[in-house]
């Protein structure tokens, strides 16, 4: 295989561009890039989740399983990115330790990064006890960056 193209990955996700035929469209998942089509049958039970759908199925050791896909992805860094559906219609956008449910991020702020190295900030809210007493607290984070620190 030679028209797979590794994105981006982390300890347990790898996010990969695959190179099929032009003339469908991005639902058609592994079947213009497979050479020896009767290997492929034989052998995919192993690795994709069959039709059954129970847990156990589809989270195989070193298995694949597709949770989401698009005709195009920018990953800026892993669990940094945004998969474009329905030709930037309701993009799936993921961003590691951002509440988007409070801070809404778009694809022009993904975009200025790349051009600007602009970095959007973004501020998460939560609670926490200690000493029984709870208190709110807020924190400040780099919401679009190319690199993560822990």
């Amino acid at each position: 295989m030679n028209r797979i193209h590794f994105i981006e990955g982390d300890t347990d996700s790898a996010l990969q561009a695959i190179c099929g035929n032009l003339n469908e469209d991005f639902t058609q998942q592994f079947n213009a890039v497979i050479r020896d089509r009767d290997f492929y049958n034989d052998n995919v039970k192993y690795f994709f989740p069959t039709i059954r759908g129970d847990v156990c199925n589809e989270k195989k050791i070193l298995g694949l399983a597709i949770e989401r896909q698009g005709p195009s992805m920018i990953a800026l860094a892993p669990k940094n990115y945004i998969i474009f559906k329905n030709y930037c219609v309701n993009s799936k956008i993921k961003l590691k330790g951002v509440n988007q449910k409070t801070k809404k991020i778009t694809k022009d702020q993904i975009v200025d990064y790349i051009n600007e190295g602009k970095i959007t900030k973004c501020t998460n809210i939560g609670l926490a006890q200690k000493n029984h007493q709870m208190s709110q607290f807020s924190i400040q984070k780099n919401g679009i960056t190319g690199i993560h620190i822990k």
